[in-house]
Order: C-alpha cells, then sequence, then structure tokens
C-alpha cells in the first residue's frame, strides 16, 4: 500500500494539539499497515519550521519524510484584493507553485493508493491532484475551520474585528464546503464536527479519534493551576485572556498563595501576563506531559473554536484533574463527575473546590484516565482506520 499524505505544517516538533494529532496518526497507520509506505510532504513556514531532527527515531526509517519552504507573511496589498474580491488570503498564502511542483513529482514517483490531507490549507492543490491520481482522496479534519472564524466574530466586541472574522468565516466555509465535495471522504477527528459534516448531507464522512496512551497517575500538586497551548491560534489566546482577567483574580482573593502556570509556544502573544507576580510563564516546553503532570490541576478555558481540545485529552490522559468550559468539551461524552463550567462563577467555584478537595480532585483525575482507556485507545483507533480504508 502507498500513502501520501499532505500537511500545512511539520508534525514535529510537537509544539502544539495539531501537531500531537498529526504524530498520533502517522503511528496509528504504521500499526494498522506495518508494510505501508508512507510519503508525508508538510510545508515549512517561518512560524513552522520543520527540523529534520525533531523527527522521532523510530519513524525516521519508517516513514520517507519531505519538506517545502515557503513564506506565509502577511501581504497587505494581497489581503486587500483577496477581501475586494471575497476570497480567502488564509488559503491563498498556502498555494504556491514550488509546492504544486514537489506534490507533483511525489504522486508521480510512484502509483498512490490513498492521498490524506492533514489540514485544509493543503486542500488548495485538490483540483491539481484530482488531475494527476486515482487515488482515493481523504481529508482528516482537525476541525470545522470556517466556524472557529465564525465564533470569534460572535465573541468580538470590536465592530471591525467582528466584521473580519465574519468575512474570513464566509470565505473559508465556501471552499471548505466545495473541498470536502471533491474528497471521496472524511475523517474528522471530533465527534461534534462528523455530526456537522453528516448533517450537512456528506454520507462519506467518519469518526477516527485521535489516539491517546495512558501513564502512571502523579501526586497532584496543590496550590497549582495550569493551562498549555499554542497562542498563535486565536482560541487559546481568547482563553487564557479571559481566564487571567475575569477568573483568577478571584480564585486569588480565595488562595493568595495559589499560582497560574502557563506553558506553549508564540507565548509572546500574551506576554503582558508576566506581570502578575502569580503567573509563572514558561514558554515553550519540550514535554508537555512533564509540564502538565507537575503543575497541579488542568483548566481548559476555551470560549471558541472547533475540534477536540488535544491538550484536554492529553491531560486527561495523565490522570490529571481538568476543568473544562462548555465549548471545549463540545463533543466529548465526559464521565458525569469531569468538572464543566459555563462561565466565570462556574470555573472560580470548580477550582476553588478541587483546591481543597485532594479526594476528589484524584477521583476526577482517576476517571478522566478511565474514559481516555476506553474511547482513545490506539487498538482502537487503528481498527477504525482499517475498517474504513477497506470500504474505500
Amino acid at each position: 500500500m502507498n500513502i501520501l499524505i499532505l500537511s500545512h505544517k511539520p508534525p514535529y516538533p510537537i509544539i502544539d494539539g495539531g501537531c500531537h494529532a498529526m504524530d498520533r496518526f502517522v503511528r496509528d497507520l504504521l500499526t494498522s499497515y506495518p508494510d505501508a509506505s508512507i510519503d508525508y510532504l508538510c510545508i515549512s513556514t517561518q512560524k513552522h519550521p520543520f527540523n529534520a531532527n525533531s523527527i522521532p527515531e523510530e519513524l525516521k526509517n519508517r516513514i520517507q519524510f519531505n519538506t517545502i519552504e515557503i513564506s506565509t507573511r502577511l501581504n497587505p496589498i494581497s489581503a486587500f484584493l483577496h477581501l475586494v474580491a471575497n476570497k480567502s488570503y488564509q488559503l491563498s498564502r498556502f498555494k504556491q507553485q514550488i509546492v504544486l511542483d514537489k506534490i507533483t513529482r511525489l504522486i508521480k514517483n510512484k502509483p498512490l493508493d490513498f492521498l490524506f490531507f492533514e489540514s485544509l490549507f493543503c486542500g488548495a492543490y485538490i483540483d491539481e491532484i484530482i488531475k494527476i491520481t486515482n487515488a482515493v482522496r481523504i481529508h482528516r479534519a482537525h476541525n470545522v475551520e470556517h466556524l472557529i472564524w465564525e465564533k470569534l466574530s460572535i465573541n468580538a466586541h470590536n465592530p471591525l474585528k467582528k466584521w473580519y472574522f465574519k468575512h474570513l468565516s464566509d470565505t473559508l466555509k465556501r471552499f471548505e464546503l466545495d473541498f470536502i465535495s471533491k474528497n471521496n471522504h472524511v475523517f474528522s477527528i471530533a465527534p461534534l464536527d462528523y455530526n456537522y459534516f453528516r448533517d450537512g448531507g456528506s454520507n462519506k464522512v467518519s469518526y477516527i479519534p485521535v489516539s491517546m496512551t495512558t501513564s502512571p497517575i502523579k501526586e497532584t500538586i496543590s496550590n497549582s493551576i495550569c493551562f498549555l497551548g499554542a497562542y498563535n491560534w486565536l482560541p487559546n489566546k481568547e482563553g487564557i485572556l479571559w481566564f487571567t482577567s475575569e477568573v483568577f483574580p478571584f480564585l486569588l482573593e480565595k488562595s493568595p498563595d495559589l499560582k497560574l502556570h502557563i506553558a506553549g509556544s508564540f507565548s509572546e502573544e500574551i506576554s503582558g501576563l508576566r506581570k502578575s507576580p502569580s503567573i509563572q510563564m514558561h514558554g515553550f516546553v519540550s514535554s508537555s506531559k512533564d509540564f502538565i503532570s507537575n503543575h497541579g490541576l488542568f483548566i481548559a478555558p476555551i470560549l471558541s473554536g472547533s475540534g477536540v481540545k488535544m491538550k484536554v485529552l492529553e491531560a486527561m490522559s495523565l490522570g490529571v484533574p481538568c476543568i473544562v468550559s462548555a465549548h471545549a468539551s463540545d463533543g466529548l461524552d465526559l464521565p458525569d463527575i469531569i468538572p464543566i463550567c459555563h462561565n466565570n462563577k462556574d470555573f472560580i467555584t470548580q477550582v476553588s473546590l478541587l483546591l481543597h478537595n485532594e479526594a476528589l480532585a484524584k477521583e476526577i483525575g482517576l476517571a478522566g484516565q478511565e474514559y481516555i482507556k476506553h474511547n482513545y485507545s490506539s487498538e482502537l483507533v487503528s481498527n477504525e482506520i482499517i475498517d474504513t480504508l477497506s470500504r474505500q
């Protein structure tokens, strides 16, 4: 079996939830088809540069990684022209001839059985790809991209931002729905997104979750809470800024020694939080598992976005007690014991409760880990992949 995977950024190093989902997918593919020949082409940009040394040793001889470097820097003139033409500037930045040439060479190098799009943005090449290969085309949807911008538009207070986010949502929606129609199948990694595609009339979509491995549970650090995310993704930035202004000050009134630990790439986007002595900024951390395991309760104050929240699943896989927003839990049939918060008062109540009830915190952590074991095992995911691809 010959497989080609296209992604708009390198999966390694794992700097965000999207990279984590990409990493788990190649591992599950190899579990499903250990003898498959897999080529992986990723676009390298100034925001997401490729680093060959970051590829895990166990994958280097099993997957042929390729990269092509382009610039996706903002061009105000081009952005304005796309705005006037009512087209997506976000997508156009990823469509360049040098990338198409590389894709063409890889496709013509050997007959393909399956071609996976690991993001909507690589879908910019769908029309050209259809002309040069009969491979089964599958879009692995990490989210419904246009819904992210739609929600950001709803949440925006600035009228200009509200209008512009709505424009981004509308132009992306047109392309996204057209792109999906040109694929043979869709792998949705989030149940809610799977329902969206299915309810929209698509009969060629499957829910294929991201697999998760579990680790031994550590003792929860007292008087400490944490969050981890990439802050060039607006829902992460929006959520943590909301939490630090609308929730954390009230938590400090109840627990003056409480520490909030924040880690993740592009933390310069939230650099103003360094001014608070009760907030510790860790920047990019090499091991998300170590960070989450060693900094107390995990909070997920996500207010917008689409797709499954990878860091929530990762925290639960480690047995770390999680407190999540209603939006962060979208599509997840979580155990009743895991706190789901609908507003700032809910977060204040639930975080305060778990900070002072160690037994309940442990129970929540254990429930989360059991949820992962039963719903996100590699064996379960691999079986779903095999079953779905065998029907294509």
